[in-house]
């Protein structure tokens, strides 16, 4: 079965459960270049107007009582893999419109020397904007993730960009359980959140299960749903 047609298997069968029960929105974003920071500007200042902000508080309320407790409806801002541009250009964007953002990270990605990068993204599917930055680093830093984790969320994306179903069991702990080591060894605590690459729900791979519960994982963020555990 092709990715393209699990996608619209997937999308039909929750389509009942779409059309019955509110709605949490999310909007992803992966890389956020500068040269697309007027259109970021635009997106986010026309969200302020329609929608409110989530943090794992309210996410976790909504999925306990099943009520919005907000005037307008939730959206979670979403940026994905941990790239620098990320805190360069969105972020400071997110502040002014008052929205939070949620940082799923690739913690691989960002532990990686700056020289070490473009080898990194090329082994693990991470998509770069290229020349963006003569330095040549990429990846988020640990102290940039410091100051996101304030006022913002910061989620685990694995550790090295990894889709869960195609990995060996021997690789899958390190890369479900190995980022919140990687997150308590630089922010000082484990993370509630999780996604792996394509976004595998909780359910379907028992040893990723197992894992996921080992790690100590709240939201599950798969393509159509957040699982609380």
């Amino acid at each position: 079965m092709t990715d393209l047609q699990q996608f619209r298997d997937e999308a039909a069968a929750l389509e009942p459960l779409l059309a019955t029960r509110p709605l949490i929105r999310a909007a992803n974003f992966h890389n956020t270049p500068r040269f697309r920071a007027a259109e970021y500007d635009r997106q986010l200042q026309q969200w302020s107007r329609h929608f409110s902000s989530i943090n794992e508080h309210d996410l976790d309320q909504y999925l306990t009582v099943g009520h919005w407790h907000k005037k307008k409806p939730g959206l979670i801002v979403a940026m994905y893999n941990g790239y620098r541009d990320n805190y360069d250009v969105i972020f400071p964007l997110l502040e002014r419109y008052g929205f939070i953002g949620w940082f799923f990270v690739a913690t691989g990605f960002v532990s990686t020397a700056v020289s070490e990068q473009p080898a990194f993204t090329t082994r693990h599917t991470l998509r770069t904007v290229a020349n963006e930055y003569t330095d040549g680093r990429y990846a988020l830093s640990w102290s940039e993730l410091k100051e996101l984790d304030r006022n913002h969320v910061i989620a685990s994306h694995t550790r090295n960009h990894s889709k869960l179903a195609t990995e060996n069991p021997a690789t899958l702990e390190g890369e479900i359980v190995g980022p919140q080591q990687d997150f308590e060894a630089h922010l000082g605590h484990r993370v509630r959140s999780f996604a792996s690459l394509s976004g595998a729900p909780y359910g379907d791979q028992a040893e990723a299960n197992r894992l996921i519960d080992t790690a100590g994982y709240q939201f599950i963020f798969s393509n159509f749903r957040i699982q609380r555990l």
